[in-house]
Parts: structure tokens; C-alpha cells; sequence
């Protein structure tokens, strides 16, 4: 079986969704196991701008691996609503990152090299070479203050969705 290289799968997802992408296109600093991960973003963001007038393009900033996770910046000049779909779509797209190989797409875990200078990376069983310290073990979760109070995000691999409860005993002005 042969793999996809690098800028085949950035080109075919540029190119599907080329009527909305401002500019020029940043190259993404992300492992080909990712390519599932940012093909599946551009999807939900394709989806969010729907109800958007058809010339509405989005500038695409940033789309990289630091600390293990993926770190998305767009420039999207949309409604409010649009704006909440689209950071959804970024905030699915981050946590299911934290949970799948960098390097083939499988269902990886964060790991750490050793040493006070740590790198990290999510790798599944067979790729983690190098990075011998498991740092996370659970679904990745997220903690998140809004206008509406504090809530933990929790990503379920295996639905592609996450669940949004709020966080009891939490004040709203903290």
C-alpha cells in the first residue's frame, strides 16, 4: 500500500475547497496522520460558511503540530453564528488531534521524550520510537468559559463529537 505524500493530500484539500480560502495557501506544518484530522475541518468549515454570501473567503493564517496538538488560525470575517460553527469545528479538529497518530492516523496517545527539554507528540504503539513516556491516557478534555458559565469538553473518538457540561459550582465571573 502506498502512502500519500505530504503535499498530495494539502493540495486535494486546497483544491476542494478552494471557493472559500483567501490568499495564498500556508503550508501546514502537521503529520501526513493528520491529513484525515484538517481534511474533516475543512469539511465542518466549508459546511459553517453555508450560510454565508458566496463571496465570503477566510484567510488561513496558521495550520501546525506545537505541543503535540493541532494549532489552527483563520481570519474568518463571518457572522456570529458562522463564527461559533467554525470554532467548534477548530475546537473538534484540536482535541481529536490529541488522540491520533501524527504519523499514520491510527488511534494514538500523547507522548514525551525524556529529559527536561521534553518534546511531544501523539504517536500510536507503532511509531512511538523516541518517545518513550505516555502522557495522556484519557479523552482529551478541555475547559472553557463563555458568556454562559464554565464548561468541560470531552472529544469521543470513536462518534468524532464532543460533549459540552457544564461545570458545577463554577462562577460565572471567574
Amino acid at each position: 500500500m502506498s502512502r500519500r505524500k505530504h503535499a498530495d493530500w494539502q493540495a486535494e484539500i486546497y483544491d476542494k475547497h478552494a471557493g472559500w480560502i483567501a490568499g495564498t495557501r500556508p503550508y501546514m506544518s502537521v503529520g501526513d496522520g493528520w491529513a484525515d484530522v484538517v481534511s474533516r475541518l475543512f469539511d465542518r468549515i466549508s459546511q459553517a460558511l453555508a450560510g454565508e454570501p458566496p463571496s465570503t473567503k477566510i484567510v488561513i493564517i496558521d495550520i501546525k503540530e506545537k505541543y503535540g496538538e493541532l494549532r489552527v488560525e483563520i481570519l474568518a470575517p463571518v457572522g456570529p453564528e458562522t463564527e461559533a460553527a467554525i470554532d467548534q469545528a477548530i475546537l473538534l479538529a484540536e482535541l481529536r488531534s490529541e488522540c491520533t497518530c501524527d504519523a499514520c492516523g491510527a488511534p494514538g496517545r500523547m507522548r514525551s521524550t525524556l529529559g527536561q527539554s521534553a518534546w511531544l507528540a501523539v504517536t500510536c504503539d507503532d511509531h512511538q520510537s523516541g518517545y518513550p513516556r505516555t502522557v495522556g491516557e484519557r479523552s482529551p478534555k478541555r475547559r472553557i468559559k463563555d458568556r454562559f458559565g464554565v464548561f468541560e469538553i470531552t472529544y469521543d473518538r470513536a462518534a468524532d463529537s464532543i460533549t459540552k457540561t457544564r461545570v458545577a459550582g463554577r462562577r460565572e465571573a471567574e
